[in-house]
């Protein structure tokens, strides 16, 4: 009995601390010594999530202490960092890559020997190429030339007689209000890309998890479907908080939205 009282003792307060534990925001921007780094993979190993970073370098993650960071790119080396507590109080927290280095494999010249002097030495190399191909001889006389469509005025600049300096501006008008006046058609595929408050409520369902909104909001499975109608708004059009590059934004979204919604209970 004194031994379960005591692993009671030690177990209760560590889950009651985890479950306590909130989600830190990481703020920080990759460099390299050579070149900027843009649209580089910054993944949290530890929680599974990850997100990009922009032309600048920068990118914002959610994150804890202790929490493996791995930066991936085609033209940088992969890298891992475990993030300390000290990371999260910098303003903009550094972490610094190097480039991948691809290696060409040995080229060997022979048999002559290099003297120096690259006008001499490109006489003495003889280039031989792999194959011959040998091309028939064409006869331009046989070939007809088709397609060739006929020289067609400019009406709204005519180039013939005395004319030739008279603009058409009833023309160029309609040509101008048929690049600024939108037509019905471009009207109904703007339309067809809003977002609807159910093409909303699935998208967030299919993208979060029950546990992202129990741990990191706060939002009971009761509250999930009021709390997802609370979260609609123009917003959601405006900043385009759906397309996958808008990933964190939208996390920062949900998180500063139920704060919200917690202060109106």
């Amino acid at each position: 009995m004194k031994g379960v009282l005591l692993f009671i003792f030690f177990v209760f307060p560590t889950v009651t601390f985890s479950q306590n534990e909130r989600v830190k925001i990481l703020r920080a921007v990759v460099v390299s010594d050579s070149i900027q780094v843009e649209r580089a993979t910054i993944t949290n190993v530890t929680a599974g999530t990850f997100t990009i970073t922009n032309d600048l370098g920068q990118f914002s993650i959610f994150a804890n202490e202790g929490d493996v960071i791995m930066i991936s790119g085609v033209v940088f080396e992969t890298k891992e960092v475990v993030l300390k507590a000290t990371d999260f109080d910098e303003m903009i927290f550094s972490i610094h890559i190097d480039i991948k280095i691809n290696q060409l494999d040995e080229v060997k010249i022979a048999p002559y020997k290099l003297t120096g002097d690259l006008v001499y030495d490109a006489k003495r190399i003889k280039v031989k190429p792999a194959f011959k191909v040998e091309l028939p001889k064409i006869d331009w006389s046989a070939i007809e030339i088709t397609g060739v469509q006929p020289r067609v005025e400019n009406s709204v600049l005519p180039n013939s007689g005395a004319s030739r300096y008279n603009m058409d501006f009833v023309k160029i008008g309609g040509m101008l209000a048929k690049l600024i006046i939108k037509t019905p058609s471009s009207k109904r595929k703007e339309e067809e890309r809003l977002v609807t408050s159910d093409q909303f409520e699935v998208e967030i369902k299919k993208r979060f998890s029950d546990a992202f909104f129990e741990e990191k909001l706060n939002i009971k499975p009761e509250e999930k479907i009021n709390f997802i109608s609370y979260c609609y708004s123009n917003e959601i059009n405006e900043k385009q908080l759906l397309e996958f590059c808008n990933s964190l934004t939208l996390i920062e979204y949900l998180v500063a939205k139920s704060e919200d919604y917690h202060k109106k209970d």
